[in-house]
């Protein structure tokens, strides 16, 4: 499914199962950001082949989540996980949408590549009817503000100390 997005020199769309090698290039940039951020990201041995796993048979055809991918002029340039994720047990707090992986190729950031992403996210929270969506993302990064910016609010902020 393509989505339309206030981008106009590009489209954001499904993965398919053919898309499995853009993905993963992808994949490897978000993932070498986020070690760049903090060394425990590091990718375990196999954890990629896991991830290309997790991607063609989990995510392919699936109701509960799709990775959309952004392409200009049939190359691969973002993409991020939508998923649906379940209720929870004591609070009054039911299905809802969650952002993963939210990634744009370095080369791409600053033309609309990220927005065009979270407005096609949105668009399928909205047909799997879910109340509201969320997006965790790593604090001190620049891409916060465009969280701000497309008129999303900080709701839980985790703080950690290591032992």
């Amino acid at each position: 499914m393509e989505y339309e997005t206030s981008i106009t020199d590009a489209t954001v769309r499904t993965a398919e199962p053919d898309d499995a090698d853009d993905i993963m290039s992808l994949w490897n940039g978000y993932a070498d950001t986020l070690v760049d951020f903090d060394e425990r990201f590091e990718i375990e041995d196999g954890g990629r082949e896991k991830w290309h796993n997790y991607f063609t048979t989990s995510l392919v055809n699936s109701s509960r989540g799709d990775i959309l991918l952004a392409e200009r002029d049939g190359t691969a340039i973002g993409a991020l996980e939508a998923r649906v994720i379940g209720g929870h047990p004591v609070f009054n707090f039911g299905k809802h949408g969650m952002v993963y992986g939210h990634y744009v190729h370095p080369e791409f950031r600053g033309e609309g590549v990220g927005r065009a992403l979270l407005e096609a996210a949105e668009e399928w929270f909205r047909d799997r009817e879910m109340p509201f969506w969320r997006i965790d993302v790593l604090h001190g990064v620049a891409e916060e503000e465009l969280y701000q910016e497309y008129g999303m609010k900080p709701m839980e902020v985790t703080y950690e100390k290591e032992l």
